[in-house]
C-alpha cells in the first residue's frame, strides 16, 4: 500500500493542506507545534477511523471550526487506487467514504489500509497495563480478520448493555438471574469464545514471527514471547459452559460492583522477556528494542495475512531509540514499505551518515500547508 496525497480541511493545526508522498521513506521535520505528527494521525484516522492519541473526534478539529475533512489517495500492491474520505461533524458525527461511496458501516475501512505506528505513546505497551497489550493483539486482528473484529465490537456493545443492566438491578434491588440477563450472557458467550479462539492463534503464530525479528535487531541472547493468561482459562471445547457458568455464579457480585467480573475483556497478555515479564525486569533499553520487535514483527505478520504491504508511521523516532537502532529501522523498513517519519531535527540523519540517495528519500520542511 502506497499513499500518494493527503488532504487535510480544518484538521488540527491546518485549514487546509495538501501533500504528495513518495514510495518509499518520507521525513517530515520542523519544530515542535508545527503538524508534523497530525499528519500521521490524519493517516491513522484513514486506516483504522480514529486517532493515536486524542481522547475524542472533536478534540482534533481546528477551533472555532464545525468540522474536518481528511482526503486520502492510494494505491495498493496491485496497481489499483483507491481514495479514503473521512469527515467528521459536531452535528452528524463521523462518515466514511470509500471510492467515493459512503459506507454503512465505518469500520468496513479497517483491514483496506493497513498501517503501522510507531510513537512514544506506543511505549505504554512493553510498560503499561494489559489493556494496553489487549488492544495491541486488538488492533492487529483486527486489521486481518473480519469475524474478530465484529465479535470485538459486538462483545464490547453487549459487556456495555450488560453493565448498565446490573446498575438498574442494584438500585431496584434485584438480585435474580433472570432470562434477560441470561439471553444477553449467551449473546455474549458466542462472541467470547470466538475471540478466545482467534486471540489464541494469533498469539501462537505471532510469536513465531517475533522470535526472529528480536534475533535480527537485538544484541541480547534472549527468547521473547507474548503469552496470554486467559480470564477463563479453560479449553476452547469447554469454554462455553464455563463462562456460562462463570457468569451466572458471579452475577451478584457483579452487580455489586456495577459491572461484569468475568470474559475475555480481562485477559492478561504478557511479554515475556527470557521467562519473566518485561514490566519488572527491563532495562529502559530493552524496553525500547523489544518494543521495535513488536513493531516490525506488526507489520509483517500482517503482511502475510493480508498480502498487502503496511504503511509504518515512525513519530518522533530519535526522541525514541537510539541512533543504531533508529538507522536500522530505517534500513529495514524504508526500502521495503512506504514509511512516514517525523523528527525535530533533519541534520541527524547527516549527521550519522544516512544516504538519502539510496534510500529514496522525500522530505517537508514544516510549516507548509496551513493557511
Amino acid at each position: 500500500m502506497k499513499l500518494k496525497t493527503l488532504k487535510l480541511n480544518y484538521f488540527r493545526n491546518y485549514d487546509n493542506g495538501f501533500f504528495e508522498f513518495n514510495d518509499n521513506l518520507n521525513i517530515i521535520y520542523g519544530d515542535n507545534g508545527t503538524g508534523k505528527t497530525t499528519l500521521l494521525e490524519a493517516i491513522h484516522f484513514l486506516s483504522l477511523t480514529k486517532s493515536f492519541r486524542a481522547g475524542s473526534d472533536a478534540d482534533v478539529i481546528k477551533n472555532k471550526q464545525d468540522y474536518f475533512q481528511i482526503f486520502g489517495q492510494f494505491t495498493n500492491s496491485k496497481k489499483k487506487e483507491i481514495s479514503v474520505n473521512l469527515n467528521y461533524s459536531r452535528h452528524e458525527g463521523k462518515k466514511v467514504f470509500l471510492n467515493k461511496n459512503e459506507l454503512k458501516k465505518k469500520t468496513d475501512i479497517i483491514g483496506k489500509i493497513p498501517v503501522i505506528i510507531l510513537s512514544p505513546g506506543t511505549q505504554k505497551i512493553t510498560e503499561g497495563g494489559p489493556l494496553i497489550r489487549r488492544n495491541f493483539i486488538d488492533r492487529i486482528l483486527a486489521q486481518i480478520n473480519k469475524e474478530y473484529l465484529i465479535a470485538l465490537m459486538e462483545y464490547k456493545k453487549y459487556i456495555y448493555q450488560r453493565n448498565i443492566l446490573l446498575n438498574k438491578y442494584r438500585e431496584k434491588r434485584i438480585n435474580k438471574y433472570d432470562k434477560y440477563i441470561e439471553t444477553i450472557d449467551e449473546i455474549l458467550i458466542d462472541y467470547a469464545y470466538t475471540i478466545q479462539r482467534k486471540r489464541s492463534e494469533c498469539i501462537e503464530s505471532f510469536n513465531l514471527v517475533l522470535k526472529e525479528v528480536f534475533k535480527k535487531t537485538s544484541h541480547f541472547n534472549k527468547e521473547v514471547s507474548v503469552k496470554i493468561n486467559p480470564n477463563i482459562n479453560v479449553d476452547l471445547e469447554n469454554f462455553k459452559n464455563v463462562f456460562r457458568e462463570k457468569l451466572a455464579a458471579k452475577f451478584e457480585k457483579d452487580i455489586l460492583f456495577g459491572r461484569t467480573g468475568t470474559g475475555p475483556h480481562l485477559d492478561h497478555l504478557l511479554l515475556l522477556f527470557g521467562d519473566r515479564d518485561i514490566r519488572f525486569i527491563g532495562s529502559h533499553g530493552e524496553h525500547k528494542i523489544l518494543l521495535v520487535s513488536l513493531k516490525m514483527s506488526e507489520g509483517i505478520y500482517i503482511e502475510k495475512n493480508i498480502n498487502e504491504k503496511v504503511i509504518f508511521l515512525l513519530d518522533d523516532l530519535f526522541a525514541m531509540l537510539d541512533v543504531t537502532h533508529c538507522m536500522n529501522i530505517l534500513k529495514e523498513v524504508g526500502q521495503q514499505n512506504q514509511t512516514l517519519v517525523t523528527t525535530a531535527d533533519i541534520t541527524a540523519f547527516k549527521k550519522y551518515g544516512f544516504d538519502f540517495k539510496k534510500y529514496n528519500v522525500k522530505t517537508f520542511g514544516l510549516p507548509i500547508g496551513f493557511s
